[in-house]
């Protein structure tokens, strides 16, 4: 019988191992855990962001996935060939009562080309570790059951079990292709710009060791990703829309977000181009068979602020009363000046 809740517990970790990837509502203000090829994508000589997310804390503890990530393109040489984007991330995952933590180290490079005047080829390559861990004070196993308590469980009882689940370290690779069309306003004020970018990315390429059982040895499906955005601006008026959507698939598993936001420009950049706009931004998106997502953004001067929430609509809800997850994206970008501004991005 021991033997056999042994098993079922390598099971079911190697199972939720396998479900660590990195998982923001607000994907778009994480783009390099979207696409390395959105490493240095912006426009921009910085950008600095920030990502935090607490999910399903009404079922049980909370999972908290939060993260810090940096990029600025290199080699520019106003606006002519191609240029250099570089970047650092740093995230971290933890899950569930026993604490199952997922961290991540990496670095991204991407290549941006300019085909023409108004369409962008890059490529990008991400590389760096992640390590995995768990918490064993945490864990309950059936040696320790005890009809004496309350809950069953007696945690002053040793488990004498085998249970090497100590910190494991791997490699992990990932790499992508994007492409962005850009077509800027005709005139100040005019407000007709229309931007779109679609993307594919591979993560997992070398398929990383996730289970700490050789019993239960798994390699980690690689991922696949499609994305496409888009910035359609309404003539003479200070309104955008910005439909959304991505595509993940996993081994067996996929997953669809799609959605918009209305963008509202509440006041225009400066005119030496140090300043962005002011804007607001409201709007929805919907994670089929999981989640309707509310969503709002405000944009002043170089800052972003995000702001979203997930609201369940699958099997869950009845655990989780419909309520979700909270999720929080900072991002400062440092603008180029106006002079030397050329960016398609």
């Amino acid at each position: 019988m021991k033997r056999i809740f042994i098993f079922i517990t390598i099971l079911f970790l190697g199972w939720n191992l396998a479900g660590q990837d990195l998982h923001f509502s607000q994907y778009n203000q994480a783009p390099m855990s979207l696409n390395p090829a959105l490493t240095g994508a912006f426009n921009g000589k910085h950008r600095i962001g920030a990502n935090y997310k607490s999910q399903w804390y009404h079922i049980s503890e909370a999972y908290l996935t939060y993260g810090i990530a940096y990029d600025l393109g290199i080699l520019r040489n106003s606006g002519k060939g191609g240029f250099l984007g570089i970047g650092l991330q740093f995230y971290n995952d933890v899950a569930g009562v026993n604490k199952l933590g997922t961290m991540q180290e990496n670095l991204s490079v991407a290549y941006h080309l300019p085909v023409s005047s108004r369409n962008i080829i890059s490529a990008g390559l991400s590389g760096g570790f992640t390590q995995r861990s768990i918490r064993k004070d945490k864990m309950q196993w059936a040696s320790q059951y005890d009809p004496a308590y309350s809950d069953g469980f007696n945690p002053a009882l040793t488990p004498g079990e085998p249970a090497p689940f100590g910190t494991m370290n791997v490699g992990d690779f990932s790499a992508g292709l994007l492409w962005t069309y850009s077509k800027p306003a005709t005139a100040a004020g005019e407000n007709n710009a229309k931007k779109v970018q679609a993307g594919w990315a591979l993560y997992h390429i070398n398929r990383p060791k996730q289970t700490y059982y050789d019993i239960a040895d798994k390699k980690m499906f690689m991922k696949m990703a499609l994305h496409v955005n888009s910035y359609i601006g309404f003539w003479n008026t200070s309104l955008a829309l910005v439909p959304s959507a991505v595509w993940y698939h996993q081994g067996p598993s996929n997953e669809i977000l799609a959605g918009a936001l209305l963008h509202i420009g509440l006041s225009g950049p400066s005119l030496a181009g140090t300043q962005r706009e002011t804007s607001l931004s409201l709007g929805a998106y919907y994670r089929i068979n999981d989640a309707v997502i509310a969503c709002a953004q405000f944009e002043y001067r170089n800052f972003l602020l995000g702001l979203s929430y997930d609201v369940n609509t699958s099997e869950l809800s009845a655990a989780s009363k419909y309520l979700g997850g909270l999720e929080v994206s900072l991002r400062y970008c440092v603008p180029l000046p106006e002079s030397k501004n050329s960016s398609l991005f």
